[in-house]
């Protein structure tokens, strides 16, 4: 499976066109990567429409982006109602009962959205609603699931476009209207400053490039139903106002053409909305048309929109819902199970590790105790030695002495030489010099008390080797008998 992206696509279609946009997510403005525009003549009823949406998904890799699509405004109903609440969740229940005030179905065959465009002193609020009848907005997400995609959001063309006009204009006061040629119909929104005040929409077959032989019926049906959206907008207005003035906007069709032709036939100053162009920060290469619907849809994707509307119908968020739970509580699981297995590894290594210097422990004891039985081996020829010693003669007593001098532990005797009326050498080994310094120092006190022989000894050698990661340390004293000794041997 493909990794997501994180690019927006913004996808709008119908039986003639297809058109698309990806922008990457930003801070300010709009930041388009791709723009491509496909026209040719479809049908929902054949499958051909499928088709072509599949083969523009495929082409263009839209699966790895985040889907947000639009529906027309000519396909749905809406009104800007001011009600006495500023709850949205008042306003939505509001809305839900009367909608039989504007749309000749119930409430249960309705994908019903509102956004609240202005709160007042008094605790009204004006508010944008969108009726859209449920077969609409399901075949709109059939046609999307057959091609591969599942939208994240579904948003109304009018209000993405005064999103995108708002974001374009931040610091206008003028009061004016914006005329959206789509594909399938046209638009009028009336705008006042900064705030929505009116929305119209027409379905409509014409070709507004005004291209071909129905460029002159184009150009009587664009002017007829501009001046009737105007004028229908002056009587609903407060102030009966009329408009600075119009801006043409496009998603397909290069609008300088309509624009000239309006301004002669609606008695407006009509010119393109340029200003459009401003919220590009970056990719304005991309964009040969005006395509404010599919601008205002990236900056409501991020969450940038002054109007959002969002016409999913509720049982598939709940789905969404749900499955978001769901994912979150497999993620759980899966960490839980994961840190239960990192946790039982551990243990594993810990036991592993104790049983390893346990063996090692037992291999250490093995040797101690056997150099443990070498050494009581050698106390007993010591202890043997000793009464030898004792009961035959001087040289005896003096090696019994010697013994008796040596230190229980830390130092050993791996040989003992004697030369009659010369000297006696002791060869062995110790962990420290300290003690066979002790023991040569033990040996000449001895000899200014008790045994005169031992009055010369001194260390004549030493050196050392490694054991088991050990130093030990080989050593020699040498015992050099004086004239007056050796008699004493001798007698």
């Amino acid at each position: 499976m493909a990794r997501k992206t994180n690019h927006i696509s913004v996808l709008q279609f119908d039986g003639h066109l297809i058109s698309w946009l990806r922008a990457a997510r930003s801070t300010t403005g709009v930041r388009v990567l791709d723009f491509a525009l496909e026209r040719g003549t479809w049908s929902a009823g054949d499958g051909s429409l499928e088709t072509a949406l599949g083969e523009f998904v495929a082409k263009h890799q839209i699966t790895q982006d985040a889907l947000y699509s639009v529906l027309p405004r000519h396909d749905i109903t809406t009104r800007i109602l001011t009600l006495p609440s500023q709850k949205p969740e008042e306003i939505a229940g509001m809305i839900r009962l009367s909608a039989a005030e504007f749309v000749p179905y119930a409430a249960e065959e309705l994908v019903i959205d509102q956004c609240i465009l202005q709160k007042s002193a008094d605790g009204e609020a004006r508010v944008l609603a969108a009726l859209a009848h449920r077969d609409v907005v399901e075949s709109h997400l059939q046609l999307l699931s057959r091609a591969g995609v599942e939208p994240e959001r579904i948003y109304l063309s009018s209000a993405c476009l005064a999103s995108a006009t708002v974001a374009a204009r931040p610091g206008c006061n003028e009061r004016y209207a914006l005329v959206n040629l789509a594909s399938g119909g046209l638009e009028a929104l009336v705008i006042n400053g900064q705030r929505l005040e009116y929305s119209r929409g027409v379905a409509s077959a014409q070709d507004w490039s005004l291209e071909g032989g129905s460029a002159e019926e184009a150009i009587k049906e664009l002017g007829v139903e501009v001046r009737a959206s105007l004028s229908a907008y002056r009587r609903e207005s407060e102030d009966g106002l009329g408009l600075d003035a119009v801006y043409l906007c496009s998603d397909w069709v290069d609008v300088q053409r309509p624009a000239d032709c309006l301004t002669h036939d609606a008695g407006y100053e009509c010119s393109p909305a340029w200003f459009g162009r401003d919220l590009v920060v970056h990719g304005i290469e991309h964009l040969p048309t005006l395509p404010l619907v599919a601008l205002g849809a990236a900056l409501t994707a991020q969450g940038r929109a002054a109007i959002a509307i969002n016409l999913v119908p509720e049982s598939i968020t709940k789905r969404r819902a749900r499955a978001a739970v769901q994912k979150t509580a497999l993620k759980a699981a899966i960490l839980v199970a994961l840190i239960l297995v990192a946790l039982a590894g551990l243990n594993f290594q810990a036991v592993h590790q104790r049983m390893a210097i346990i063996k090692d422990f037992e291999a250490r004891i093995g040797k101690i105790e056997a150099e443990a039985k070498g050494v009581v081996a050698k106390e007993q020829r010591l202890q043997i030695l000793r009464r030898q010693v004792e009961q035959e003669g001087t040289v005896l007593e003096l090696l019994a002495a010697l013994c008796e001098q040596a230190p229980v532990s830390g130092l050993n005797f791996s040989q003992i030489t004697f030369e009659h009326g010369e000297e006696l050498n002791i060869w062995g080994r110790a962990e420290t010099l300290n003690e066979v310094n002790r023991l040569g120092q033990a040996l000449r006190e001895l000899g200014k008390s008790t045994y005169s022989q031992f009055a010369n000894a001194k260390q004549i050698y030493w050196d050392t080797v490694q054991e088991r990661n050990k130093r030990i340390y080989n050593y020699a004293i040498g015992i050099p008998f004086s004239e007056e000794t050796t008699l004493e041997l001798e007698e």
